[in-house]
């Protein structure tokens, strides 16, 4: 993220902070709406049920969209809208899948956060609790992954034929590997599932910990 894009980031979250929560008339079985609204881009909506508990979540940051539901979990997505402020025909495009870069951007915009307001409290532990079970599983160093290089079948499959192009486009060169010994090989291989099931573990735990927040 640039620097302009950081300080307008700061900017709209502590808006955010120091705006006055709106709360719209009860729906069917009592269900209401809570809504905060930064002018400088930021906007959380809040879905309680009848007893005061939140069921749905909503946070938009310069166009990022997170989303968190009971029973549900996260997902994430972006927001197209005119302006800074929410419009009637801003269109949500949700993520195929959440994305780790997203829920890290978000967690760490809500994480300095101090005040009483219950529903902002309640947004910043979710995601405090995302971030840490992406941290755990290594989803922090996922957050933008590097481009994976072809396999050579799928370069050889692709190339041009030598009588085709006249000057074809130089092949990708794959790095060589190196030879190496049984021994180590084996203990190579019994290190990384370790990991794996570190890894795992991480993740299992992150996810026991967003379910009991839910």
């Amino acid at each position: 993220m640039s620097e302009s894009s950081s300080e307008r980031l700061k900017a709209a979250v502590l808006a955010l902070y120091q705006a006055r929560p709106v709360e719209g008339p009860p729906g069917d079985g009592g269900q209401r709406s809570v809504w905060h609204l930064s002018p400088q881009g930021a906007e959380l909506l809040s879905f309680v049920d009848s007893e005061g508990k939140v069921q749905r979540q909503e946070l938009t940051l310069l166009g990022e969209h997170c989303v968190w539901m009971s029973g549900v979990g996260l997902r994430t997505g972006r927001v197209e809208q005119d302006g800074a402020a929410r419009a009637a025909a801003s269109v949500v495009h949700p993520d195929a899948e959440p994305v780790p870069a997203r829920l890290l951007r978000a967690a760490l915009a809500l994480e300095g956060y101090q005040g009483e307001d219950r529903y902002i409290q309640h947004i910043q532990r979710v995601l405090a609790l995302a971030r840490q079970g992406l941290v755990l599983a290594g989803g922090a160093s996922a957050a933008a992954p590097a481009p994976a290089a072809p396999s050579v079948s799928a370069t050889q499959a692709h190339a041009p034929a030598p009588s085709a192009v006249p000057s074809p486009p130089t092949p990708i060169r794959l790095p060589e590997i190196p030879l190496v010994d049984p021994v180590m090989l084996r203990r190579q291989k019994t290190e990384g599932l370790t990991m794996l099931i570190v890894l795992g573990l991480g993740l299992v735990l992150g996810v026991a910990l967003l379910l009991w927040l839910i």
